[in-house]
């Protein structure tokens, strides 16, 4: 699937990549990160659930209420509630909080909430960070 990028929302760095927060002209808003030395763009969000399980060599993790409830507690506020201000998708959080890195993806068992607006938050719900 082709998106036409219509607006770049924000831009980070860390030493391994450039990740870019854009809107497309269909209005979904996605992550995107670059890597500069293998000049590659990977979409780190998106995936609906026939496209996770096509990729290949793809871990799913079930995250337990336990779990889920550490991470929520990590998030100051969502894409619902401060638009500007949520710039990870929540399974980055969910990735810190397992410590699983790699060929991995997060499947709730429960939902999460967000502690601002209290609206849903999905495993890609761009979030931001306590302390952000």
């Amino acid at each position: 699937m082709v998106y036409e990028i219509a607006v770049v929302l924000d831009q980070w760095y860390e030493p391994s990549a450039t990740y870019f927060k854009v809107r497309s002209a269909e209005g979904k808003t996605f992550p995107l990160r670059y890597d500069e030395r293998s000049d590659e763009w990977t979409l780190q969000s998106g995936f609906d659930g026939d496209e996770l399980m096509a990729r290949p060599s793809i871990e799913l993790i079930t995250i337990d209420p336990e779990t889920a409830l550490k991470a929520q507690r990590q998030i100051e506020s969502c894409e619902h509630c401060h638009p500007q201000d949520a710039e990870i998708p929540f399974d980055w959080i969910l990735r810190d909080v397992t410590g699983k890195r790699g060929p991995y993806e997060f499947i709730l068992s429960e939902p999460v909430r967000c502690p601002n607006c209290m609206e849903e938050i999905t495993e890609k719900t761009l979030v931001e960070p306590l302390g952000e």
